[in-house]
């Protein structure tokens, strides 16, 4: 009995031993004393498992207040024989004060639980300076640097052999890079031709291509209309290009000027209109008849002291005798 109490004892104390092993915390500062601006190094030692999730202290720029980082932390790991890991945590530091620095002790998380490392002491002293004995002197002043005339004509070489290429570079470009230079030529405008003129020439260019003659019954009327569309937009100052047959025709209700052609232009928007949107296919004197409408539109609401072109007035008359027999 007495033998089965003993044998529990130590095993419970080596249980005890091991689990102490598992994490632990150790650390270090070498040397332990400095002279102002002298590194010190910290060095923190951490075992642990290997599946255990470790946090380590961080720090900025500071340790503590008046010891101030050199170098970050560096963080190495070794394998131990007992399975264990072995991390260490390395940091530069130095301090510029004089006097006693505690380095508290520092946090490490494992699992959960939290293991602190032991406190360190600093002392940092100050340089002491015997007036009587030692040679302190001030800082020396600027000096002031010897003129070398070899640099002066090096770089002075330099500079000419730079500016002598920019001037060969520039002197090949001009000859023969930019020798035929082409003068700019502003471009006039080329001068409008009044309203009328225009629409009646545009009309005899589409007369000529016999568009309708050839088949072509959409593309005829298309030309035509946006003829007599851009001609009063010139002439009477609406946009005729963005309004509908009904909206033009409306216009030219309201309008004495147009009074005497507006069932011309109702009868061609009309035709117009169906053999773009409902692939009406009109007789061959309806196509002629919008032709000479379409020039008879024009000359008639031309200005008054406006000259008739010879094509436009023969059409244009064919139209108004079109126009009587159609009456009649």
């Amino acid at each position: 009995m007495m033998k089965t109490k003993i044998l529990l004892f130590f095993c419970i104390t080596a249980a005890i031993d091991a689990a102490a092993a598992v994490s632990s915390v150790s650390c270090s500062i070498e040397p332990q004393q400095i002279r102002i601006g002298e590194h010190v190094s910290l060095h923190y030692e951490f075992n642990q498992q290997p599946g255990d999730e470790v946090s380590v202290p961080l720090f900025s720029d500071t340790v503590v207040r008046g010891v101030e980082l050199v170098e970050n932390a560096k963080f190495d790991t070794l394998e131990l024989k007992d399975g264990l890991i072995q991390v260490n945590m390395d940091l530069i530091a130095t301090s510029f004060d004089s006097g006693f620095y505690y380095i508290p002790a520092m946090p490490f998380a494992c699992n959960g639980d939290t293991l602190l490392s032991r406190a360190l002491g600093l002392s940092v002293n100050t340089v002491e300076v015997n007036p009587d004995m030692d040679d302190v002197k001030d800082i020396k002043p600027v000096m002031n640097a010897p003129f070398s005339w070899q640099e002066f004509f090096t770089w002075s070489g330099i500079a000419l052999a730079v500016i002598a290429g920019l001037a060969i570079i520039a002197f090949v470009l001009i000859k023969y890079v930019f020798k035929k230079k082409v003068p700019f030529i502003s471009k006039t405008p080329e001068p409008q031709l009044p309203p009328h003129e225009e629409a009646l020439l545009r009309l005899q260019q589409v007369k000529d291509e016999k568009l309708w003659q050839s088949g072509k019954i959409k593309e005829f009327y298309t030309e035509i209309t946006d003829i007599l569309r851009e001609y009063m937009d010139r002439r009477f100052g609406i946009n005729a290009m963005e309004l509908t047959s009904e909206q033009i025709l409306a216009f030219v209700r309201k309008n004495p000027e147009m009074e005497e052609v507006r069932q011309l232009l109702r009868q061609m928007l009309e035709l117009s209109d169906l053999v773009k949107f409902a692939k009406f296919i009109p007789l061959e004197d309806e196509n002629q008849r919008s032709m000479s409408d379409a020039f008879a539109f024009v000359e008639k609401t031309a200005p008054a002291d406006a000259p008739a072109a010879e094509d436009a007035s023969e059409d244009g008359q064919n139209a108004n005798e079109q126009n009587k027999e159609d009456k009649k």
